[in-house]
């Protein structure tokens, strides 16, 4: 079953365009199923044989020498291959997510860094697959404690430890369970990632390992019966890919299915028969893939993003998948047989042996973290020091200024931020942990504020209405400092200011979410409270395939307006077909990383054409500093435009000040104070 599973789940990562086979679900589940029952076992029975005594040295070395030495040659390969074959934007993330890797959490770091399960692409992590494996190595630590947690209760009890462990494990499981339907329900991006949400599928498995192995002592139906079993436990797991998309149905209640696969095979058991599925599942081809399932499993991820993204392609084509199939498989045969044989094929003897096990496995393990830790910080030093050199303006460097009208050019040069740092270029409220997440739950619902250190401002704006309002914030930022403002930021990701729940047309509004619906009506009693000189948001927006004039903006418009609250609605950026940066750093330039000023956007500012706009609102319009008559381009005077495919740098969006502050005086004259201008 484990060569079966491992088959299905590299065929279906190569061929399968994303959909997800269930062998990792069955893979899981083996998991919980062996390693449950030899825990039991030694918890109960002891090493040496009878002394009632966990060896937990023993435990530790064994698990340290099957597991890291694939995994560390895998891991020490991709940092090689990485930082030769992918861009220098990525090398952070890739840092991190080795040394959360070597520490068995990188669930917990694709989580963190909110970078969601997908399909194999050149943009797509090498260490994605490495969840499930750190899901199992928490498990194992975990499993260990609930184990003799629960047999050293049944001895106090002077309870069977069979019976006691078997309600600790199926309390466990269920609780898990119901944890992972309603988190899948809640956010199935991080369900799926999720130690709680994954731990019923092995727990589920290692309850049935307790029921089957230890209490019914054998098989639990005729042969016939257990004949039909196998095969439909086979036929579960093979039609898994085929039926569900796993990607988005699990760990939900559709994860029984492969689980249940898995289960209806061991309770089959060995039928002797020649019609039975273990006959087939024994077979020579099945039994080898699943001796070298481990490293086969460690090998092919990696191979096929790298893959991919040399060829730049999304999708491997024929002779593409096949190659990288082959390759997988030739690694994982070298793997098998010249690290794991050798390592496990050795019996530890004595107390010293398991203490040098666990001692050079903690060097290794320490010695690595230590090194990424090094190269990460390095990276992130360099970055902030070019973030900060982009930030000092330089005739060399313009940006926005070459659009102006009679505006000198000037010739090319490398572009700031550069393509590897942009995507780090953004506002500085980003770093005051102020920016409400865009997740759909009930605690991204809440109202956070961002605010700044001026004592006495002369005027206070509040920008609000998501990533695209708040991208503009360091120009204002810049004027800010030129007549003492106070500019505050209240800001969901992905979720504009509008009163929209869903009954405008999708002709001028796109729906929202349940939380941002809620955050939107707290945030509007908020504005109101504080009453602000003026509420910068987006009067447009370019999600989609055209740009929006949105009635859900213009009715809270209407709202502020009957609180006396100025509302500066600007223009919504062009999106641009694909990552800016990336495509620059892939060797496109300005032109071809660009992208046509009709592909989205209109020929004139809807909200400035509007004549029965609120009369409260004050339309600005930068595209001419962004685009030209025809087309949107990536670099504008030697300054990088997007940090991804739609936002803005903030570099980018400071050359626009002396053009937002123009718009300004004309549209919100109140704003000012003093008459004086930036240069």
């Amino acid at each position: 079953m484990r060569g079966l599973a491992i088959l299905l789940v590299v065929l279906f990562h190569v061929f399968g365009a994303g959909r997800v086979s269930g062998g990792i679900d069955v893979f899981l589940a083996i998991s919980g199923f062996l390693f449950t029952a030899s825990l039991f076992r030694r918890a109960v029975v002891g090493r040496p044989a009878g002394s009632g005594r966990l060896d937990l040295r023993g435990y530790f070395a064994q698990l340290a020498r099957r597991l890291l030495p694939p995994a560390v040659l895998t891991l020490a390969a991709v940092a090689v291959v990485g930082h030769w074959v992918l861009p220098r934007s990525d090398h952070p993330q890739l840092a991190r997510e080795l040394r959360a890797t070597l520490f068995y959490r990188e669930n917990w770091e694709l989580i963190d860094s909110q970078l969601v399960y997908g399909a194999a692409g050149p943009d797509a992590s090498p260490l994605q697959h490495f969840w499930s494996l750190s899901v199992q190595g928490q498990f194992y630590l975990v499993w260990l404690g609930v184990i003799v947690g629960a047999v050293w209760l049944a001895r106090r009890l002077n309870r069977s430890p069979l019976a006691v462990t078997g309600v600790v494990v199926a309390v466990l499981t269920a609780a898990s369970f119901a944890f992972a339907v309603h988190e899948h329900e809640r956010n199935q991006a991080v369900a799926y990632l999720h130690t709680g949400t994954r731990l019923w599928e092995l727990g589920l498995a290692g309850l049935f390992a307790l029921l089957i192995g230890f209490a019914a002592g054998g098989h639990l139906a005729p042969r016939p019966v257990r004949i039909i079993l196998g095969w439909v436990g086979v036929a579960m797991l093979v039609s898994c890919g085929f039926l569900f998309d796993g990607a988005q149905l699990f760990p939900g209640p559709w994860a029984l299915w492969p689980v249940a696969s898995l289960l209806l095979v061991l309770l089959a058991g060995r039928t002797d028969s020649r019609f039975g599925a273990d006959r087939a599942l024994t077979t020579r081809p099945l039994t080898w893939l699943g001796t070298v399932a481990y490293p086969l499993y460690l090998w092919h991820w990696p191979l096929l993003v790298f893959t991919l993204h040399r060829q730049g392609a999304e999708r491997a084509d024929l002779p593409t998948a096949v190659m990288v199939v082959l390759a997988s498989l030739v690694l994982a045969s070298m793997t098998n047989r010249l690290v794991e044989r050798p390592i496990t094929g050795h019996q530890l003897r004595g107390a010293r042996e398991r203490m040098l096990v666990l001692v050079v496995s903690g060097v290794v393990v320490a010695s690595g973290a230590v090194a990424l830790t090094f190269w990460q910080e390095r990276l992130e030093d360099d970055q902030r020091a070019e973030l900060a050199a982009a930030a000092v303006r330089s005739p060399e460097h313009p940006g926005a200024a070459v659009m102006a009208p009679g505006a000198a050019q000037v010739d090319p040069t490398d572009p700031v931020p550069s393509p590897a740092v942009a995507r780090e270029d953004k506002p500085s409220t980003y770093d005051q942990d102020c920016v409400q997440s865009h997740e759909d739950t009930p605690e991204t619902a809440e109202v956070l504020l961002c605010t700044d250190d001026v004592a006495d401002p002369t005027r206070t704006l509040l920008i609000t209405g998501g990533s695209h309002a708040h991208m503009w914030q360091p120009a204002f930022e810049v004027l800010a400092e030129q007549y003492g403002w106070s500019v505050l930021v209240m800001d969901k990701s992905a979720c504009q200011l509008t009163s929209n729940s869903g009954q405008f047309s999708e002709e001028t509004d796109q729906p929202t979410s349940a939380s941002c619906q809620a955050w939107n009506v707290s945030a509007l009693a908020d504005i109101v409270d504080l009453a602000p000189d003026g509420v910068v948001t987006i009067g447009t927006t370019t999600t989609g395939d055209r740009e929006r004039y949105s009635l859900g903006f213009q009715e809270v418009w209407a709202q502020l307006a009957g609180h006396d609250i100025p509302v500066i609605a600007i223009r919504d950026t062009a999106r641009m077909a694909g990552n800016v940066p990336r495509c620059l750093e892939d060797g496109g330039d300005a032109t071809s990383c660009g992208q046509a000023r009709d592909a989205v956007l209109g020929p004139r500012y809807p909200v400035a054409e509007d004549p029965a706009r609120p009369e409260n609102v004050v339309p600005v319009d930068l595209t001419d500093y962004l685009c030209t008559e025809q087309w949107c381009p990536a670099v504008i005077g030697n300054v990088l435009v997007y940090r991804d495919h739609s936002h803005l740098t903030a570099t980018f969006a400071r050359s626009l000040a002396p053009f937002l502050d123009e718009q300004l005086r004309v549209g919100a004259p109140w704003l000012y104070d003093v008459g004086r201008g930036v240069s």
